[in-house]
């Protein structure tokens, strides 16, 4: 395996392009978030694996042999992955974590997508005591105090506040619940969504997540939601807003050291 150099990393990019696409991975490529890249051929790769910094990974393109048998030692016996655990989108399974040995790092995910006429504006429909604020630099710091999510994918506060396109719902002037772009890869954007402990079961993340739905629409990109199959909260509350499956469940690899 060569582990390209940051400013290499579009050498793998058309791979990604062709693949199944999650933004985490192809903001890794744009090297607009971090994470590390392998390939067979540093100059024309047919196959290649990307790292997000927080453990989520992708393998790109045609099965190689001896490209799958060094990742397969990378991930398994030598697990030298920098996150805790690695994350496996694998919407084609490698060939090494086919069988019953992985059964227990197997789960699904699913993919679910959504038309801009789905989503109604909220307008003066918003619950009482509830307001909706945008995260720029004047209110970031107090945000990342009750939610801390400025650095779970991004670089940094500022790269979140410029990349994030973050929605904030405030109740009685309170930060409540937050919705925001994970990533962002080809204008397609990863949506992440938290609610507070406080707040939580009174559609606070619905609301953040309908405006934040809304506003990728209105900038020309395309939210996607993407959870555990399993994850009925998570799945009820996309559908809730108008999301539906792009195509069934695939499978997902949880790889812990």
């Amino acid at each position: 395996m060569i582990r390209l150099a940051r400013n290499r990393h579009g050498a793998a990019l058309e791979l990604y392009r062709t693949a199944a696409r999650f933004p985490l991975i192809g903001a890794v490529l744009l090297d607009r978030q971090d994470g590390v890249v392998y390939v067979d051929d540093a100059e024309r790769p047919a196959q290649a694996y990307v790292e997000h910094a927080f453990g989520f990974a992708q393998i790109l393109g045609s099965p190689a042999p001896a490209f799958e048998a060094c990742l397969e030692r990378y991930l398994l016996t030598d697990k030298r992955f920098a996150a805790p655990k690695v994350r496996l989108y694998a919407p084609r399974v490698p060939s090494f974590l086919n069988g019953p040995h992985a059964a227990h790092m197997r789960s699904s995910r699913q993919r679910f997508v959504i038309g801009p006429a789905a989503v109604p504006r909220q307008g003066d429909t918003l619950p009482a005591g509830v307001e909706l604020v945008t995260v720029d630099d004047s209110n970031v710091s107090a945000f990342e105090e009750v939610f801390g999510v400025t650095h779970r994918f991004w670089r940094s506060t500022r790269d979140f506040v410029q990349g994030a396109a973050a929605v904030v719902v405030l109740l009685d002037g309170r930060p409540a619940s937050i919705c925001y772009a994970a990533a962002e890869a080809g204008g397609e954007v990863e949506i992440d969504v938290m609610t507070s402990p406080a707040h939580q079961r009174r559609g606070l993340g619905k609301v953040a997540t309908m405006a934040f739905v809304r506003a990728c629409f209105d900038r020309g990109c395309l939210p996607l939601w993407d959870c555990y199959s399993n994850n009925v909260a998570s799945v009820g509350l996309c559908r809730s807003i108008g999301f539906a499956p792009k195509a069934p469940p695939y499978d997902f690899f949880t790889i812990t050291r």
